[in-house]
């Protein structure tokens, strides 16, 4: 085999380890943010959870408020692959559905399901945000974010047919910006016991109800 050959062959191996790599630092650090908070929780800690050097955690992902926001990212979508949540099937399914009323609960699926992998490192991003400038720099540019997707699914939706009489899109944008914050799936399930199902028939049921006659 030629050395270019096996260069071709390492590369992918390397990527791979690399990858595996990642997956462990996110998950142990998740999981250790979840259980202590931001403040209680250092770099050191993360590296023996995932069973690699400090500067491996860095090298996999970065600082601590990268780790935290690559923890948020992560959970927002389920896995570590670079697609976007709005090229998400569930999501796509969500725009192409015809159907005002159908649209709304598959998306209502999808919030659920996101609130349930989102909620406890959400609540730690939040507690965060209150003390550590960097990270109220990161969550006001997720709060942004948020409320971008919020007006893209209203506009979804107001291309399938209106919206209640009367209701600004822009105003219709603030409803679903405030019932899709996973703050309040944490509230119904964690907080009250709520499975996961109550809270998406509820959020559909309610969406519904905000912006549609």
């Amino acid at each position: 085999m030629t050395q270019e050959g096996k260069a071709g062959r390492v590369w992918p191996r390397r990527q791979e380890r690399a990858a595996r790599t990642r997956v462990a630092v996110v998950g142990a650090a998740t999981r250790l943010l979840v259980d202590r908070g931001y403040a209680a929780t250092t770099m050191a800690d993360i590296a023996l959870a995932a069973g690699v050097s400090r500067a491996t955690v860095f090298n996999a992902v970065g600082g601590k408020a990268a780790v935290l926001r690559t923890c948020y990212d992560v959970a927002v979508v389920g896995d570590d692959e670079p697609i976007p949540l709005p090229e998400r099937p569930e999501l796509m399914a969500v725009r192409d559905e015809p159907d005002q009323r159908r649209s709304i609960t598959l998306y209502a699926a999808v919030i659920a399901g996101i609130g349930e992998r989102l909620s406890a490192i959400y609540e730690v991003f939040r507690a965060a945000s209150l003390s550590d400038p960097e990270i109220s720099n990161l969550w006001a540019d997720i709060q942004q974010q948020r409320l971008h997707g919020a007006r893209g699914f209203v506009t979804i939706l107001n291309s399938k047919g209106p919206l209640r009489a009367g209701l600004d899109p822009d105003r219709a944008g603030d409803i679903v910006w405030t019932l899709i914050d996973a703050s309040l799936y944490h509230r119904f399930c964690h907080d009250r016991g709520w499975q996961r199902t109550d809270f998406e028939l509820w959020l559909a049921d309610t969406l519904e109800a905000q912006l549609l006659d």
